[in-house]
């Protein structure tokens, strides 16, 4: 759909993004992630505004510098004032606008002395910085106050040390029990975010200091702030047009694909699993993840979709690069490149000079993973009888056709730990795993 210059798209989501916003409404940790305008931030605004005045909405622009503290005065409609506000931007900006600008200043003199205790106490534990309210003309409690970070004054202090510290202190803020942050780890060095990760997710530090936020929900790009306590606590988000969608991690391989995706989907930046299989299409990696979940549903695999013979020596060669001799590395024995019957024969030569044994350079012997989807379940999808026939797109039997996306769904959705596998499944892939991993 074309828009006017000046047309607030009409964005939307599916029914399964739906259910699964309801699902992060109860939880108590919620981690979205996703490409760059895919709907992060849309869905945190539409979770504030529906979540109503007990949530508060951190967007990414969110702190503003100050040198002294002023003095604190009571607003007994702040929370409506602010609520007011985001409303107003979220209903009737004619642009995105995702600032959010924290006024660190009035927000630590809005804490109370408990809570101010609490926050330094918190910038203690989290960056070994002490914290003090000093006056700037000592011996007179006339004179105005500031913030003493180890000496000097919190305005001298790195951006990332004022971004958490604006973090930490509106989780304090007892006004709300929702808090939603689009992407904490803006302005923070990785080993900050880091602890900060850590520190959010420590059950007991959320009960001791934050007893009042009910949920946390972040919109990251870093892999450091997924939910690695219970893994369904992570989402991924992806949009066609003005159309949103959501999915919840539900296996290991889900949750790996989320994290290589977020390193870049470059292999040097993997976090090397038991075992990394190369595929040569969509269909072989989405039926190959079903595979090994079944047969192996306590390891951990990254199934890697190359699309072609000259990305797969792409992927190899990046392999190859993330150790200073990858033949004499022991990770090489843990990767398994599954080839099609038709293939270029230089993939092999480049596979071998980087040491992947032939022992794990697999070569099915017919064309099409379509033929080694197991026999019962594409019984069931076409009727017995006949052998399928491939033609472009289409794989067909007993008069019926399916697109060969439509069909590896179809599959996948039937596969459990009973499945039995075709032979040659069972032969190559499956026993060379087997011994890579030690089963």
């Amino acid at each position: 759909m074309n828009y006017t210059y000046d047309q607030k798209p009409n964005t939307s989501f599916t029914e399964n993004a739906g259910k699964c916003i309801e699902e992060i409404k109860r939880a108590e940790y919620s981690v979205l992630v996703g490409r760059n305008n895919c709907g992060k931030s849309f869905i945190l605004k539409t979770l504030t505004q529906s979540l109503g005045q007990q949530a508060s909405y951190l967007g990414p622009a969110r702190y503003q510098n100050f040198h002294m503290l002023g003095m604190y005065t009571p607003n007994k409609n702040k929370k409506s004032d602010k609520w007011r506000q985001f409303l107003s931007q979220w209903q009737h900006q004619q642009q995105n606008i995702d600032n959010s600008p924290i006024n660190l200043q009035q927000a630590i003199s809005e804490l109370s002395d408990s809570q101010r205790n609490k926050l330094f106490e918190i910038v203690k534990n989290l960056l070994g910085s002490d914290l003090q309210i000093l006056y700037t003309v000592e011996d007179n409690t006339m004179s105005q106050k500031y913030i003493s970070c180890d000496g000097h004054n919190i305005s001298y202090t790195s951006s990332g040390f004022r971004l958490i510290t604006t973090l930490v202190t509106c989780m304090l803020d007892t006004d709300f029990d929702t808090l939603l942050i689009d992407e904490p780890e803006l302005g923070i060095s990785p080993e900050a975010q880091g602890v900060l990760a850590d520190f959010l997710f420590n059950r007991e530090h959320r009960s001791k200091y934050f007893g009042h936020i009910k949920r946390l929900i972040l919109a990251t790009h870093s892999t450091i702030f997924l939910d690695r306590l219970k893994i369904s606590n992570n989402y991924s988000i992806n949009k066609q047009g003005d159309i949103i969608d959501i999915s919840k991690t539900e296996t290991i391989s889900d949750f790996n694909n989320i994290h290589f995706f977020l390193l870049g989907n470059r292999l040097e930046s993997l976090y090397l699993p038991s075992c990394i299989i190369l595929t040569e299409g969509k269909c072989d990696q989405h039926y190959l993840t079903k595979v090994l979940e079944a047969k192996y549903p306590t390891s951990q695999f990254s199934i890697l979709n190359s699309n072609s013979d000259s990305r797969m020596k792409e992927l190899v060669n990046v392999a190859g690069s993330i150790f200073t001799d990858l033949q004499k590395s022991p990770c090489r024995t843990r990767i398994i490149a599954v080839l099609d019957k038709v293939h270029d024969t230089s993939v092999r030569q480049t596979l071998q000079k980087y040491g992947i044994p032939d022992s794990n350079i697999l070569v099915w012997n017919k064309n099409g993973i379509e033929y080694y989807y197991p026999l019962e379940i594409m019984n069931s999808i076409y009727g017995s009888d006949e052998e399928i026939s491939i033609s472009g797109d289409l794989v067909s039997k007993n008069g019926v056709s399916y697109k060969k996306w439509e069909l590896c769904e179809k599959v996948v959705s039937k596969i459990d730990t009973t499945t039995q596998f075709v032979g040659e499944v069972e032969d190559k892939l499956l026993k060379t795993i087997d011994l890579i991993i030690g089963n």
